[in-house]
């Protein structure tokens, strides 16, 4: 009996935090915002209306308020043997209406939406709309370099933040071009204007960022926000997008 009252004891001691060490809270696993509802929407099949409205399962808890703009995917199954689902980027959500624990939004599909894997060309419940911090390419490279202009720092100050807001862990920084010139040299100049921003944000930020949570990629042309068409879109196409993405 004496024995077994000490071992409990023993065992409590070691269970118990260090004097002065505060206990260890394991992160959180980011749960991306998802669509759980459409409000007047088209029929299922149909091709996405303006009038359509699509209930989100969060809100100002994370930072989702009225216009901002979100970034959503659908997620595909390729094969049993392929652990996660390959996301699809599909269009745009619009916050209009956010309090805490929801929020409504309005879409505006791309060119991904039309590609045969993606049978209904509308959101569907379930549907992922991931965070996303949008910065004009402008601001930060001259046209067709990579590297940074003297003062483009103070603009990861946002990036900063959003990491703080967000929690998230895994960031994905993406590059982006126009469609002006050549193909392959828009996909190289996004890659390396892409990682240029990883290493300063790495080198800048270590206390926030970390090499496990940032990952670079470009896109080159294949991702354009707006029809390149005029002057005024090819900017908004020149961008880098920090996107949340676990």
């Amino acid at each position: 009996m004496r024995f077994s009252i000490i071992c409990s004891l023993l065992l409590s001691f070691l269970a118990a935090p260090i004097l002065g060490q505060q206990p260890v809270t394991p992160k959180r696993k980011f749960d991306p915002p998802r669509i759980i509802a459409v409000i007047r929407g088209p029929d299922i099949g149909s091709q996405a209306s303006e009038d359509a409205f699509y209930y989100i399962n969060k809100g100002q808890e994370i930072n989702l308020n009225r216009g901002e703009i979100l970034n959503v995917y659908r997620e595909k199954k390729l094969h049993p043997s392929i652990p996660r689902p390959l996301r699809i980027f599909i269009g745009t959500m619009t916050i209009t209406e956010s309090q805490n624990g929801s929020s409504v939004g309005q879409f505006i599909g791309n060119e991904n939406i039309k590609l045969p894997i993606i049978k209904y060309k509308i959101p569907m419940k379930g549907d992922i709309v991931v965070p996303r911090l949008i910065i004009d390419s402008g601001v930060l490279f001259d046209p067709g370099k990579a590297a940074l202009k003297q003062g483009a720092g103070q603009e990861f100050d946002k990036v900063a933040n959003f990491v703080i807001n967000f929690s998230p862990n895994k960031i994905i920084i993406e590059g982006h071009t126009d469609s002006d010139g050549d193909d392959e040299a828009n996909q190289v100049l996004s890659e390396s204007r892409a990682e240029v921003v990883r290493q300063y944000l790495l080198t800048t930020y270590a206390q926030d960022i970390t090499p496990a949570m940032i990952e670079a990629r470009g896109y080159g042309e294949r991702q354009p926000i707006v029809a390149n068409d005029t002057p005024e879109n090819k900017q908004l196409n020149r961008r880098i997008e920090v996107v949340v993405w676990d």
